[in-house]
Order: C-alpha cells, then sequence, then structure tokens
C-alpha cells in the first residue's frame, strides 16, 4: 500500500489554451531537437523554430479557431487523471494527487515539478499517455522531466510505466471505440464489411532510421493485433498524419489513401485514430474537418470516425492496471534512475 506521499504524473504533449498561445506553443514543439535534430542544433535550433512557427502560426490558428479557440487536450487529460484516481480508489488505494506535465505548453514539466515538491511527494508513477514508444514523445517527455529535476536538485523514487500498446485492456478499449462507431452509422455493406482506416501520427523518416525508433513497428503491430484479433472479416490499412514540410516522412499518407479507396469503390470506411488518446486537432480538426470532406468529395459518401478514448472506461481501467504493478512492485521494473537504461526498456518494451 502506498503512503500518502506517493503521487502520478502524466505526461502529455499539451496544447495552446488559446489562439495568442498558437505561436509559443508551436515554437517550443519546434525548438525540441528530440523533434527536429538538426546540426549545431545549439546555434539552428531556435531560428528554425521561430521560422516555422512564424510560417505555420495563422494555418494553426484557424485549426484551432474551429474548436472554439483552444485545444481540448487539458481538459481531457484532466478528466482522465481524475476516473484514473477514482479507478484506483476502487482498488484499495489511498487517494493519490494526479499531475500533468505536459511538453509544450501550459502546465509544463518544471510546474508539475515544483508542486511535486511543495506536497512534499517521496514517490512518483509516471504514465506517459502515449501507449506507443517514441523518442520524439515519451522520449521527449522524460528528457524534459530529467531536466528539470536535475537543475532543481529534486531526488525522487520515480518509476515508469512503460509502452502499453499491446497491453489487452487498452487494446479492449481501441476494440471498443471501434465498435461504438461501427454502430453509430448507416453503411451500405455488413458492418464486417467496413473498411478500417488506422491513422496515425507521422514522423520524419530521418529521425526514425537516426534513433532507431520503435515507434513505426510498435503502431503496425498494433493496428494489426487489433484487426485480426478482434475485426478478423474487415478489411484494414494503415496510414499516417500531419506530415509537416517536404522532407520525406512515414507514410502513407492518411489524405494519399483516400483517392485510392474512391478508385477502388470503398464506400464504407471507419477511421480509426491509433496513436491518440484523446481529442485533440488531429482528430477534430484533421480528420474530421479536412480527410473525411476530402472523402466525400472523392465519392466516399460513407466516411466517419470512431471516437477516442478519451475517458473510455476500459482504457482508464488499463491506465489503473499499470499504475497498480507500479505502486506493488517490490523491485521498480522502469527505475528512473539510471537514465539511458530506462529510455532503451521503454523502446524495447
Amino acid at each position: 500500500m502506498p503512503s500518502s506521499k506517493t503521487g502520478i504524473l502524466f505526461l502529455n504533449l499539451g496544447g495552446p489554451d488559446n489562439l495568442e498561445s498558437v505561436k509559443p506553443f508551436l515554437f517550443n514543439l519546434f525548438a525540441d531537437p528530440d523533434i527536429i535534430k538538426l546540426p549545431l542544433s545549439f546555434i539552428f535550433q531556435k531560428p528554425l523554430a521561430w521560422l516555422i512557427s512564424t510560417k505555420r502560426e495563422e494555418l494553426a490558428q484557424e485549426n484551432y479557431a474551429l474548436m472554439g479557440g483552444g485545444s481540448p487536450i487539458l481538459p481531457f487529460t484532466i478528466a482522465q487523471g481524475e476516473a484514473l484516481k477514482q479507478a484506483l480508489m476502487q482498488r484499495g488505494q489511498p487517494e493519490m494527487p494526479i499531475y500533468i506535465a505536459m511538453r509544450y505548453w501550459h502546465p509544463f514539466t518544471e510546474e508539475a515539478v515544483d508542486q511535486i515538491v511543495k506536497d512534499g511527494i517521496q514517490r512518483l508513477i509516471v504514465v506517459p499517455l502515449y501507449p506507443h514508444f517514441s523518442y520524439t514523445t515519451t522520449g521527449s517527455s522524460l528528457n524534459e522531466l530529467k531536466r528539470v529535476l536535475d537543475a532543481k536538485g529534486v531526488q525522487l523514487d520515480i518509476s515508469v510505466v512503460p509502452p502499453y500498446h499491446d497491453h489487452p485492456t487498452y487494446l479492449q478499449a481501441m476494440q471498443e471505440c471501434i465498435e461504438e462507431g461501427l454502430n453509430a452509422h448507416p453503411w451500405t455493406c455488413p458492418k464486417n464489411e467496413v473498411q478500417l482506416l488506422f491513422s496515425a501520427h507521422s514522423l520524419p523518416i530521418r529521425h526514425v532510421k537516426r534513433t532507431k525508433d520503435p515507434y513505426p513497428e510498435q503502431i503496425y503491430s498494433c493496428a494489426e493485433t487489433i484487426a485480426t484479433r478482434f475485426f478478423p472479416h474487415n478489411p484494414w490499412e494503415l496510414a499516417y498524419q500531419s506530415q509537416v514540410g517536404k522532407m520525406p516522412w512515414l507514410g502513407p499518407a492518411t489524405e494519399g489513401v483516400l483517392p485510392y479507396f474512391a478508385a477502388n469503390n470503398r464506400d464504407n470506411i471507419l477511421m480509426v485514430a491509433l496513436s491518440f488518446v484523446s481529442d485533440h486537432v488531429e482528430t477534430l480538426v484533421e480528420i474530421d474537418q479536412e480527410y473525411i470532406p476530402l472523402a466525400r468529395e472523392l465519392g466516399i459518401q460513407h466516411c466517419y470516425r470512431a471516437p477516442s478514448l478519451n475517458t473510455n472506461a476500459s482504457f482508464i481501467q488499463a491506465l489503473a492496471e499499470l499504475t497498480l504493478v507500479q505502486l506493488e512492485a517490490q523491485e521498480n521494473p522502469f527505475p528512473f534512475s539510471s537514465f539511458p537504461e530506462l529510455l532503451k526498456a521503454q523502446a524495447s518494451a
């Protein structure tokens, strides 16, 4: 049984909370060398980030305006944290505070650590809200956490939940979201013949090769497992979205797959956002307001999106099960004390 000095820290990407914060959010994103690694990055990284964020600000503001002027990722993360707290208490655990460390906008990691220290937390369970490991997401957030802890001289007993793209209860949650999508919409074919189109956030191929990032393998394995285990009769494809710039990215691109489906008379498509655990700009704007209208323009009249995980009960149960493993372990399976080894273990998990 953990003491009252145990806390849980969510790691997530973050998002601008108003239109004025769009540019600084983008700057923070592209200034991260874990996202784009340049030669002599200590010289060129921030000027490049300023250039990209300035160029993309207007379009990004338009996208966030479609969601009411800001990202919903923080409210969803807060709701997921409260649901996890309740799920753990229902399993006999004491009430534990949930902290949120966003990577590129408030509440930043430094803000979370300051509150953790103020509350006298001694043991911290770190829960990345990234089911699939990438050095650009989980890796970047853990790097930032280590930098902040080292800079402040904070010593905590920390363990980290490993990637959970193959966790049975997480997979069950994805199954439920897809089934809800299949049941919610009219189709002109049997539901077990609807085309499933998994769409995951893309990465630059150069980064994948340089870091040997396991993300694409974990994404493919996850999509294949969900499709073959739960929907064996549905055709399925995997594509990638959110590419930026002209450099080669993981593909095929989601918007590029749709013309292929149209040319082959695929008129019933359910899109499944795979690498995201809550709704944000990539689902509510990119898929809902760009890709689905594009499908309609191409003549695909029955194209919809499965709901995102958000506070799906099975997803929260998966987070609870993963957290309990860390809470109850006699030896820390993913200790923070040996950081390079931790990242390697995360990448191979």
